[in-house]
C-alpha cells in the first residue's frame, strides 16, 4: 500500500517527497545514443571559455581558450543571446568562486562535454531562488527561454536542492548527468515546454525529474536509475515521455492531481515498489488503439501498474505489462490477463468518474 504520508504529500501540497539515500548501483549508459550538437558554431556568434583553475574573471579575457574566465557566474553576466559558454573540465562550486543559482540567459548555450555526458565537468552548489510558481527554492542552475545546457554534471547538495529549474520557455537540456541532488535533478513548472533528451538521472534523493503546474515538453531517451522516484508528473502537466529507461528506483513514474502525460516506448522495470502509479484525477495515456504505447512495465516490486485514481484504465493492444496490477483495470473483451499475461497490452485512461 502507498503510505498515508506519501499520499498527503503528493495530493495535499503538490510538493514531492525526499527519500533516504539508496545504495549505489553500477550504471551503464551509452554516450553516443543521442547525437551531439553539430551546428553549435552556426547557431552561436561568440564563444566564451571558462576554466575554474586557470581562468581569470577580467573583461577581455574571453577571446580564446588560453584566456578563459574563471567562473560561470562571471561568464553568464557577459553572455548575450547567441553566446556559447564552453566549460573546461573541473569543478564549478562556491570554493572556485561560483555564486548560485547560475542563470543561463535566453539564447545562451552552457556546454561542457556532451560525448561523456558531462563527466569531469561538475557544477556543484545551490542558492536561494524565488520562483513565480513555487516560492522560495534552492537551485543550482536556472534555464531560461531558448537556452541550452549540454554535457555537464549537476549536483545540488543543499537541503531541498534542485539541479536545474525550468519555469518558462523551451530550453534544451541534453546529454547531461544529474546526480546526488537532495531533491531532484530537474524541476519543470509554469508553462515551460522544454526538451529533456539523453540525460542520466541517478542517486538523487527525491526525484529524478519533476514536472508540475501546466508544464509540457518532451522527455526523451533519458536514463533514470537508483533515484527516489524516477519521474513525478503532477497538477495539470501534459508532457510526452518517450524512449526512457526507468529502472532500479523507489518508484518508476508517479502521476498525480489532474496530470495527463503521454507515455510511449518506455522501459519501466525493477523498481522497488511500483512501475507506474496514478493518483487522484490523473489520466495517463499509456497507449491507444491508433497509437500503441509500446511501453514495457514488468518486474517491479509490488505492482507494475497501480491505479489509485477515480478513473478506469482500459487495456488495449501494444505494450508488454506484467501481471502484477492493482486498481480499476478493464481489459478488451477478447483478451484477459490469464490468456496473455505480458504481451500485446497497453493502457489508456478514460474520463474520470467517482468510484
Amino acid at each position: 500500500m502507498l503510505s498515508f504520508g506519501l499520499l498527503t504529500l503528493l495530493l495535499g501540497t503538490g510538493r514531492f517527497i525526499i527519500l533516504p539515500t539508496q545504495a549505489t548501483r553500477e550504471l551503464t549508459w551509452s554516450t553516443n545514443q543521442f547525437p551531439l550538437s553539430t551546428n553549435l558554431l552556426a547557431k552561436s556568434t561568440k564563444i566564451i571559455y571558462v576554466n575554474p583553475t586557470l581562468g581569470s574573471d577580467n573583461p577581455g579575457t574571453d577571446k580564446k581558450e588560453t584566456a578563459s574566465y574563471r567562473t560561470i557566474t562571471f561568464a553568464v553576466q557577459q553572455a548575450q543571446a547567441g553566446t556559447t559558454i564552453q566549460l573546461a573540465p573541473g569543478t564549478y562550486s562556491p570554493s572556485s568562486g561560483e555564486q548560485f543559482p547560475l542563470v543561463v540567459k535566453p539564447g545562451v548555450i552552457l556546454q561542457g562535454n556532451e560525448s561523456t555526458k558531462g563527466q569531469n565537468v561538475l557544477i556543484r552548489g545551490g542558492g536561494a531562488y524565488l520562483s513565480r510558481t513555487f516560492a522560495s527554492q534552492n537551485i543550482a542552475v536556472v534555464a531560461q527561454q531558448g537556452s541550452e545546457i549540454k554535457g555537464i554534471t549537476v549536483t545540488n547538495p543543499n537541503s531541498r536542492g534542485t539541479g536545474v529549474w525550468i519555469e518558462s520557455g523551451n530550453p534544451i537540456i541534453q546529454n547531461n548527468t544529474f546526480v546526488n541532488s537532495l531533491r531532484e535533478g530537474i524541476f519543470v513548472t509554469g508553462h515551460a515546454v522544454p526538451k529533456i533528451i539523453g540525460n542520466v538521472f541517478t542517486q538523487n534523493q527525491g526525484n529524478g525529474l519533476s514536472v508540475a503546474k501546466a508544464a509540457q515538453g518532451e522527455i526523451r531517451g533519458n536514463m533514470f536509475s537508483n533515484t527516489g522516484f524516477g519521474i513525478v508528473i503532477s497538477e495539470t502537466a501534459t508532457p510526452l515521455a518517450i524512449e526512457n529507461t526507468i529502472i532500479n528506483n523507489k518508484v518508476g513514474v508517479v502521476i498525480s492531481h489532474s496530470a495527463h502525460p503521454v507515455l510511449r516506448q518506455n522501459r519501466i522495470e525493477n523498481n522497488q515498489q511500483y512501475g507506474v502509479i496514478a493518483i487522484a484525477e490523473a489520466q495517463p495515456d499509456l497507449g491507444t488503439a491508433s497509437s500503441p504505447g509500446n511501453n514495457i512495465l514488468r518486474h517491479n516490486g509490488q505492482y507494475d501498474l497501480y491505479n489509485l485514481t477515480n478513473c478506469e484504465i482500459l487495456m488495449v493492444s501494444g505494450s508488454e505489462i506484467g501481471i502484477s496490477m492493482r486498481g480499476k483495470v478493464e481489459f478488451p473483451p477478447e483478451q484477459s490477463v490469464e490468456e496473455s499475461p505480458q504481451v500485446n497490452m497497453t493502457t489508456t485512461a478514460r474520463s474520470c468518474k467517482s468510484k
